[in-house]
């Protein structure tokens, strides 16, 4: 019986710097990405605060994490068939230009009455991401060779966690000692940093890109193409759902912040241990996927079973978290869980790049983006409501958090086992 291509070894990669050096387009879409994320994290540590100090409320807090995850539910499906029809490109770039603008907005905030504004403002912003992630998602297979994708992914999974770490550190920082509106301007301006860097990117395989150009159909058509390929494809189903499994913990970007408020009263170091926390986040999930493929390669087969390996060291992580009494517990706890989360993600992402047509590409990593929205604004959703409407405490939410993260890691290990029974039979 034929081997099926997801599981053939890829051929001979090469190194990160070497990867940047050769490839000009994944270059500046790498350089885009370094700019930008710092930015967003900037931000996020910014409006953290800023709810923070208009409400107090671990409800409102939960209520800004949902609205900046659930509008991808429904605009990254249809978002993924806009991607398929026009010039990746083009997605990008009109992609950032936007969300600078609506940063920006954030600026005018100046009372609790305007909370709506923030919210409105980041369902919008959240709107234009659930265009830009599929695309940069959808896009990399036409600038880097096939057997050069784990590296790329896993150096972009790897520049997400840097990115986190220092962005994180810096809005601590900077909220701190210039505040939040200058944390705000600070990340627009590196949105349109980042549109500068993805203009000079250049395609080296334009055929492909025409194409793609070539077969146009209505978005409710689109969508249901893309929805049949899946059904058809259940490897590429399977792939496209492990980054919902990993979202069933994405509590932890609500939880953070109270459990920091528990621990400080004063908002500066509030700000400051969030920064702390979510830096420990960046730097588990940035060693993650590079030990993985130092010590034990880059073969499909290697990626599934370190995807199974980082489900339960999440879940473990979470149980730890729970019985944490100071900050630097909380954020080793909080580092083993991003490591976890960076693992599943880099990799399913590079399976996904092996196993799909390209041509659904853009449709697939909608769906799978509207997905793990959906179950992330879902748990940060229940932890605001458990907390504050049921009185529950913190630990007892992140020990039901642990439970029930072991459950993908199950489903994960059924699929695997009725993977080789296939094989065999």
């Amino acid at each position: 019986m034929n081997t099926p291509e997801s599981d053939r070894p890829t051929e001979t990669s090469i190194g990160y710097l070497f990867l940047l050096k050769q490839n000009s387009a994944f270059r500046n879409l790498w350089y885009g990405q370094v700019i930008s994320e710092l930015g967003n994290w900037v931000s996020s540590i910014a409006l953290y605060a800023l709810i923070l100090q208009l409400t107090g409320s671990g409800m409102a807090m939960a209520a800004a994490m949902m609205a900046k995850l659930l509008p991808m539910v429904i605009i990254s499906p249809f978002a993924g068939v806009v991607i398929d029809r026009i010039d990746r490109k083009t997605v990008l770039i009109a992609s950032d230009i936007l969300r600078c603008f609506t940063v920006l907005g954030l600026l005018i905030v100046d009372g609790r009455e305007d909370l709506w504004i923030v919210y409105s403002l980041i369902l919008f912003e959240v709107a234009l991401t659930g265009f830009f992630e599929p695309a940069r998602s959808a896009i990399l297979p036409s600038i880097v060779e096939k057997n050069h994708l784990v590296t790329a992914n896993t150096l972009s999974g790897v520049t997400w966690s840097i990115m986190l770490t220092l962005g994180a550190a810096l809005g601590g920082f900077v909220v701190s000692v210039f505040g939040i509106k200058t944390a705000l301007i600070l990340d627009a301006l590196t949105y349109l940093l980042s549109t500068w860097f993805i203009i000079k990117i250049s395609y080296p395989n334009t055929k492909y890109e025409e194409r793609i150009n070539k077969k146009k159909s209505s978005g409710i058509k689109g969508l249901l193409e893309g929805l049949r390929y899946l059904i058809s494809h259940p490897t590429v189903l399977a792939f496209t759902l492990l980054k919902s499994g990993m979202a069933i913990k994405g509590g932890i970007m609500t939880l953070i912040p109270l459990f920091a408020s528990r621990l400080w009263t004063d908002p500066a170091a509030v700000s400051m241990s969030v920064g702390i926390m979510f830096s420990s986040r960046g730097i588990g999930s940035a060693i993650g996927p590079v030990l993985v493929r130092k010590w034990l390669g880059e073969s499909p087969k290697i990626l599934k079973g370190a995807i199974l390996a980082a489900f339960f060291l999440g879940s473990f992580a979470i149980l730890a978290f729970s019985f944490s009494k100071n900050i630097w517990m909380a954020s080793l706890c909080i580092g083993l869980s991003g490591m976890s989360g960076s693992i599943v993600w880099v990799f399913s992402t590079a399976l996904i790049h092996l196993e799909a047509d390209r041509n659904f590409l853009g449709r697939i990593f909608g769906i799978e983006m509207a997905l793990l929205t959906l179950i992330m604004g879902i748990s940060n959703g229940l932890v605001g409501v458990t907390i504050d409407k049921l009185q529950i405490t913190i630990q007892s939410v992140i020990l039901w958090m642990s439970g029930i993260y072991m459950i993908p890691g199950m489903l994960w290990i059924l699929f695997l086992t009725l993977r080789v029974s296939l094989k065999k039979s």
